[in-house]
């Protein structure tokens, strides 16, 4: 617009006939802006809510965090000290000091790993639509919260096929799925003591192109009020996201 305000228009085009029978074109505009501004304002709502999930989901995962980059840092630390002992050494041990140098160098970039998935997972950043492996970013979810599933005596197994397509998605919201998943299952066997606290990811190729994520757990399930509550306000909800399906 003149003042420099941006107007969104709908517009709408058809073809009708004259009484000769030849053909003319018109067009219909509607004045989209609201509609439009209200989709941007929800958006960012929505982004913002799932930043806050995040950070709190993270939060709750802090020891098994802390664990996995607590480890290699604990391993560099040992890994230069044997180095160091190994030059000092007469003869120097020349051999060792050189494949202790490579395991510091190993821990060093798995603590950087670590570090690099909690950033992105904590980002604060508009949501990005990018092609991604989803076997990839199930096995970063399960590094950063393997260390609370263990000490919730949870025994984690993976079914990942290798056949998968890439899947087009954001990839934190995902992980952001994965992670809920994770944690939703271990708290559904917090209170199973009478048999193991298996819980099964896995994933698969379906038709066109399309991948599932599976996640089953040992737990109770639902008793028949809450089921009965379940089918009295929803028949069966099936979401597509991504390209792959979420039950």
């Amino acid at each position: 617009m003149p003042d420099g305000r941006v107007k969104y228009l709908r517009t709408k085009s058809y073809g009708i006939r004259d009484r000769d029978g030849r053909l003319e074109h018109g067009r219909r505009d509607s004045d989209a802006t609201e509609h439009r501004l209200s989709e941007e304002a929800l958006a960012k709502v929505s982004s913002e809510l799932a930043h806050v999930t995040r950070v709190s989901s993270l939060g709750v995962l802090t020891a098994s965090i802390a664990h996995e980059i607590n480890q290699p840092l604990s391993g560099i630390v040992t890994n230069a000290s044997t180095c160091l002992r190994m030059l000092a050494a007469d003869p120097p041990n020349v051999d060792g000091a050189r494949e202790t140098a490579r395991r510091t160098i190993r821990d060093g970039n798995r603590a950087s790993d670590v570090i690099t998935r909690l950033r992105a997972l904590c980002s604060k950043k508009e949501t990005t639509i990018e092609s991604l492996d989803l076997n990839e970013a199930i096995r970063e979810v399960i590094a950063l919260s393997l260390s609370e599933v263990q000490r919730n005596r949870v025994i984690l197994r993976t079914e990942l096929a290798d056949d998968l397509p890439l899947i087009t998605g954001d990839r934190v919201q995902l992980q952001q799925v994965v992670l809920n998943l994770l944690r939703n299952a271990s708290d559904a066997m917090s209170a199973v003591d009478d048999r193991p606290r298996h819980m099964v990811i896995t994933t698969e190729r379906e038709e066109g192109d399309r991948v599932r994520l599976t996640v089953q757990d040992a737990g109770v399930g639902l008793g028949p009020q809450a089921m009965d509550r379940l089918s009295k306000h929803s028949t069966q909800l099936r979401m597509t996201v991504w390209g792959w399906d979420y039950p």
